[in-house]
């Protein structure tokens, strides 16, 4: 039978010259295809983007663009307004107020957290920027190291559920699209910020467009002295975006930059390892093109080139290298693409990708790895334009697993009209394991070579309403799971885990949401979700300790108010109420004096004025000073405020 514990030690995140040659053959085709791009006046404005209103915004993500309301998932947004109204100061925090997500943090303001969805594990959600996938073939607790500045986010889209069919393979769970934008007006921006705990940052922006040239560039740092012993950090941020319409094609460069170093006090091996620290430089440069629809045709292509690299430098002891030190560098070349062409009864879609992957480490050896997909869906438009069935199927290879798989999968959705829809989907989906699930060893942790790839079969039904004052949504989802991948001991007093697959896991669940949001009103916004999660592993397995699986919360509430008691003026109340499967841990459990709970009952407050080219707020995280934690019995900071400013012109 398996149990469920916080003790947790550091989770342990071929042939080269044929993924270059095939890279490179890509790389070759996407130039040529740039340099086919209309060179005549801009038909397509850019501007006009700025105009749509967020219900019905156009989902992007990694495959085509889709109306909102024709996304057969549960679908949240978190757009500019809701993240500048959130006492938070990065995309970790933000996500926080989403139900069905489990951001487990180890250190605060995003500098290391875990990120779970619908109960599922770290390495079995995707993260995208602007589409392009952020996934590490090292390990998923990298997931979160996102090169962009929260400043620059224009919205964060989540879809749960059966993401691999058009996501690939880490979206087991569900896939998070982090959207930035250029700057369309000249604008200069200074930011400035101090707070408990000796923290400080500083920040700037410019927006420079020139001609049909949009484009932004961003520096951001934050520091603090630490909540307690060894928890000190600095994090840095840098991130260039430009985009150009020329025509019907729109062609895109995004570079970014985030350097993180912090001591990791906990973190990773035990309470007792207190002299951890850790430091990831993770940048990303990206070449987008993207070809409009001519109107009336209704054909429309997209192609990303991507590289992403990651270096992980890890040591036991911060004053002493020696003892012990892991260092990882991955790099990851990919490229995707996605044509939609028009047909009698909807819109048929193809897609390919082919991603090579790179990773040096003194620990888990050197790997490579090429992987490809292809995917052909096509959506219905049936019941005159009421209902859409979206039937797909897509295939991936895995080189040195020499695997193929075949996922199909069903979304659908009903307009009822008045903003009701009813969605469902089906479908397969699967995550290969990490380099570190395969080969990673230190004393507390020992890879296991003979992992086999997980798979589940998820189903989900739901009901969304948009109105103009009033939004919600009920869904239901269940997620049957095959070879799931755990890291386990065979009891208490063993000190090293393992990863192993399940023969069978289940997880169901269920989450409700409702705002009230009215325009130039004293209370513009009041929201409550809540979600419940359900899950189920073999009682057939022995006594072994379950590490990640079984950690989910159980029940999740969250809340935000929203006041205006003047026109310059903003106050934003936010609760977070979590319930975790794990019970209290004593001091005989953990080392500390007192009692550490992994449920936990948060609130927040932070004020804001903003007037014409200036703004200021102050915040106040954890208002009750709760003692609690999420991930490794690391203790979460207690009450902490913040103040900051910023200048435009």
């Amino acid at each position: 039978m398996l149990t469920s514990t916080k003790r947790t030690p550091r989770g342990p995140g071929r042939p080269r010259r044929r993924c270059l040659r095939a890279l490179g053959v890509l790389a070759c085709g996407f130039v040529a295809t740039l340099a086919t791009a209309q060179t005549t006046a801009p038909e397509f404005d850019l501007d006009a983007l700025d105009s749509l209103d967020l219900p019905e915004a156009v989902v992007v993500a990694n495959r085509s663009p889709v109306a909102r309301q024709s996304v057969g998932h549960t679908f949240d947004i978190l757009s500019r307004a809701q993240l500048e109204e959130l006492p938070v100061s990065s995309v970790a925090e933000a996500l926080q107020y989403v139900p069905g997500l489990d951001v487990r943090q180890r250190g605060p303001r995003g500098v290391q957290a875990d990120l779970s969805v619908r109960g599922g594990t770290f390495d079995q959600v995707l993260i995208l920027l602007n589409g392009v996938e952020l996934s590490d073939p090292q390990t998923g607790h990298h997931a979160l190291n996102i090169p962009v500045p929260l400043e620059n986010v224009e919205r964060i889209e989540v879809l749960k559920g059966p993401g691999a069919r058009l996501y690939g393979q880490n979206a087991f769970a569900g896939a998070i699209n982090i959207v930035t934008r250029p700057g369309a007006e000249r604008r200069t921006s200074l930011r400035a910020k101090a707070g408990g705990y000796g923290l400080g940052g500083f920040g700037a922006s410019l927006d420079a467009p020139a001609g049909p040239l949009r484009q932004t560039i961003s520096y951001q740092r934050d520091f603090s002295d630490g909540y307690r012993e060894n928890t000190d950090y600095t994090l840095a941020h840098a991130f260039y975006q430009g985009e150009v319409a020329t025509g019907r094609d729109v062609l895109g460069l995004t570079a970014g930059l985030v350097d993180r170093a912090f001591g990791a006090n906990g973190f990773y091996a035990s309470p007792s390892a207190t002299q951890q620290y850790e430091e990831i430089t993770t940048g990303l440069v990206a070449l987008s093109h993207r070809r409009e629809a001519r109107p009336g045709d209704g054909g429309s292509f997209s192609q990303r080139l991507s590289y992403r690299r990651n270096r992980d430098d890890y040591v036991f002891i911060r004053s002493n290298p020696s003892v012990y030190q892991n260092i990882h560098t991955s790099q990851v070349i990919g490229w995707d693409g996605y044509q939609s062409l028009p047909t009698s009864l909807g819109r048929l879609g193809l897609a390919g990708e082919v991603r090579g992957v790179w990773l040096e480490s003194n620990n888990l050896g050197d790997r490579s790895r090429l992987t490809s997909s292809l995917l052909v869906e096509h959506a219905f438009d049936l019941a005159d334009g009421r209902l859409t069935l979206t039937p797909g199927i897509s295939s991936a290879y895995i080189s040195d697993l020499d695997l193929v798989v075949v996922l199909p999968g069903l979304d659908a959705r009903y307009d009822f009209g008045g903003g009701l829809n009813a969605y469902g989907n089906a479908g397969a989906t699967y995550r290969v394991p990490t380099y570190t699930d395969l080969y990673y060893a230190d004393p507390f942790n020992e890879g296991n070579p003979d992992l086999k790839t997980e798979y589940a079969a998820a189903y989900e039904l739901g009901l969304s309403y948009d109105g103009p004052a009033l939004t919600g949504g009920l869904a239901v989802w269940r997620r049957e799971a095959t070879d799931l991948i755990d890291y386990v001991r065979d009891s208490a007093a063993d000190s090293v885990w393992q990863p192993r697959n399940f023969t069978e896991a289940t997880f169901q669940g269920l989450e409700a949401k409702v705002a009230v949001r009215r325009r130039y009103r004293w209370l513009p916004l009041v929201s409550l979700s809540y979600a419940y999660i359900d899950a189920q592993l073999p009682g057939d397995e022995g006594e072994a300790i379950s590490r990640y699986a079984l950690d989910n919360l159980v029940h999740q509430i969250t809340a935000q108010a929203v006041a205006k008691p003047a026109r310059q003026w903003s106050t934003t109340l936010a609760l977070r109420v979590g319930d975790r499967v794990t019970e209290p841990f004593c001091p005989d459990d953990t080392g500390f004096s007192t009692c550490l709970d992994a449920d936990y009952a948060l609130l927040d407050l932070r004020v804001d004025y903003r007037r014409r080219s200036v703004g200021a707020f102050a915040e106040v995280t954890n208002l009750t000073d709760a003692l609690y934690t999420q991930a490794n019995l690391v203790p979460l900071p207690g009450r902490w405020w913040r103040v900051g400013a910023q200048v435009s012109w």
